[in-house]
């Protein structure tokens, strides 16, 4: 085992910062940006695997606390101007109408008025929620303050948690911590894809009878 820990501690090592930030930070701000990458981006994995990385490697956690924190809030902002400018189309397209429907079931219905702030803060605590959120109030014509203001609040304080819990975690159990973590990343990441997928085709016949 010890053995095996100075490898691990030496590959960790040999990860350049830059990377870990470019990955960690690009997608973050994708999962929300871009729809189809939230769909099967692990970002809570991402996240986890940075924060043990800084906590045993050469990434700094204050960089990506607020390089994360940022491009939550990046992200949002060009989820939201999508469905801004493409909340009509979107709505009546097929996707539209799927995204819809995986939205309702997973209790994000957008409620309007101060409501609205605390659902789009919440959101970004929730999975799939926090991937159409975005999209969804802007489609909505959520006012632009109060919504970059909910997403700030609820970007922020998600990276920041996801983050600081996994380097004190990292920091804690040392190199071992990420042989578990890189392992839990790509298991993780399998058994969504897997999921996700079979969700899919489980609903394709009563989504195909539906109007």
């Amino acid at each position: 085992m010890d053995a095996l820990t100075g490898q691990l501690t030496s590959l960790i090592e040999a990860v350049p910062a830059w990377a870990v930030y470019l990955i960690a930070i690009g997608v973050v701000f994708l999962e929300t940006a871009v729809i189809l990458v939230g769909l099967v981006a692990p970002s809570e994995a991402i996240l986890i695997a940075a924060g043990v990385l800084a906590a045993v490697g050469t990434p700094h956690i204050w960089i990506l606390v607020v390089g994360c924190g940022l491009a939550a809030v990046a992200g949002d902002s060009t989820g939201y101007l999508v469905g801004r400018g493409l909340g009509p189309r979107l709505g009546a397209s097929k996707l539209g109408r799927k995204l819809a429907r995986r939205a309702i079931r997973s209790g994000h219905n957008a409620p309007s008025g101060g409501d609205a702030v605390i659902a789009v803060a919440g959101a970004r605590w929730v999975g799939f929620v926090r991937s159409v959120s975005p999209l969804v109030a802007g489609a909505r014509r959520m006012p632009y303050r109060r919504f970059v203001l909910a997403s700030a609040i609820g970007g922020v304080s998600w990276t920041a948690t996801v983050l600081m819990v996994s380097y004190v975690v990292g920091e804690t159990l040392g190199a071992e911590v990420a042989l578990i973590v890189a392992i839990g990343v790509g298991a993780l990441a399998l058994a969504l894809l897997i999921f996700r997928r079979w969700r899919a085709i489980r609903q394709t016949p009563s989504s195909t009878g539906s109007p």
